[in-house]
């Protein structure tokens, strides 16, 4: 993980990998800089079986979805 806390009060957040400081947290700050995800940054593995289980139906349902082609249109 590249992300520390600095010392400095007015920029409490530091990158190690790209080198700057922020007042928001890096990840966050790169994103609205240029619009793409931190490369640095790493999402926490997910242990609870409950929430294992939601994203596991979630994908499912993705997979289930039918893609409207640009010539289609939904209707209510």
């Amino acid at each position: 993980m590249y992300f520390t806390v600095s010392w400095d009060p007015s920029k409490p957040y530091a990158c190690r990998m790209m080198g700057f400081k922020s007042r928001i947290l890096p990840s966050i700050e790169v994103r609205l800089a240029d619009g793409n995800d931190c490369r640095g940054f790493r999402s926490k593995p997910v242990t609870h079986p409950m929430i294992q289980a939601e994203i596991a139906l979630d994908q499912a349902n993705k997979s289930k979805r039918k893609r409207l082609s640009s010539t289609q249109m939904w209707e209510a």
